[in-house]
């Protein structure tokens, strides 16, 4: 296993090469040099959105997305500041300069690929239509008719309109918390959500009867950098490959979502 020592002085020493490879007088600071040298990351968090970010017992950010965070900037030996959002501005806080990376479960996307540039991804997640018991949805066909909603800036708003046949009512909320407020008070009749969240709002809400109704699409989400921050990049990458080799983010993965990681794709 690479002690965290070890990663950092890989990434020190990736700087110092870049350094040396730039004309003298154009060199500038990198995001990753700034992070070094303020000992701080700033790092984004949605904490509506179990099992990836919650806020435990105790009022404590927790989540494997939050721990994936926190591993990160220890590994980097740096503090962690945790720059909470809700959904939808996880990459406008990246590309505003407000946060140097995004790790909220952001699943990876052609449109976002537009943007941001992604690391190789630390985590898988299966977009599901959820609903209580009482409500006759097994299939695609069967949306029509009834009112589905879903998260904005969420891979479940790009999928699942794709696979609603004309007359489905899709309705839209700004955060998790407010969708499956509206799933649980009968306001909608099911939600596309990420399947580890209806297993945990199944578990947290045992009366309400939740179940997932059928899957609609897996896919991987991974960290995502401004565009340029090629250094923070390839040292994340880094990351990712030794902390998915020595188990540690497969550990936090199982720790939260309760399921077993499945093999990942490296870029």
């Amino acid at each position: 296993m690479r002690s965290a020592f070890k990663l950092a002085a890989a990434a020190v020493g990736a700087v110092a090469l870049l350094s040396l490879s730039a004309p003298a007088g154009a060199q500038q600071e990198t995001t990753l040099q700034k992070i070094l040298k303020e000992k701080k990351i700033r790092i984004t968090g949605e904490l509506t959105s179990p099992p990836f970010g919650i806020l435990d017992k105790d009022g404590k950010p927790t989540g494997s997305e939050v721990e994936t965070a926190r591993q990160l900037a220890k590994d980097l030996g740096v503090e962690l500041e945790l720059v909470q959002v809700p959904g939808p501005q996880r990459i406008p806080t990246l590309l505003s300069g407000r946060a140097d990376v995004a790790i909220s479960s952001l699943s990876i996307t052609l449109a976002r690929a537009q943007t941001v540039m992604f690391a190789s991804p630390h985590g898988a997640l299966s977009v599901v239509i959820a609903g209580k018991k009482g409500v006759d949805i097994k299939s695609a066909a069967d949306l029509k008719g009834k009112r589905i909603g879903m998260t904005r800036a969420t891979l479940e708003e790009q999928e699942v309109p794709k696979i609603a046949p004309p007359g489905t009512n899709i309705v839209f909320f700004d955060e998790h918390a407010a969708t499956i407020q509206a799933m649980l008070s009968g306001q909608i009749d099911a939600a596309g959500m990420a399947a580890f969240a209806a297993q945990s709002v199944a578990e947290r809400n045992p009366s309400a009867g939740i179940e997932v109704k059928f899957t609609v699409k897996t896919a991987y989400y991974a960290a995502a950098v401004r565009p340029g921050d090629h250094d923070l990049l390839r040292f994340i990458n880094t990351w990712v490959f030794l902390r998915t080799q020595d188990g540690t983010l497969g550990q936090i993965y199982e720790q939260h979502t309760k399921v077993k990681l499945v093999p990942l794709p490296v870029f």
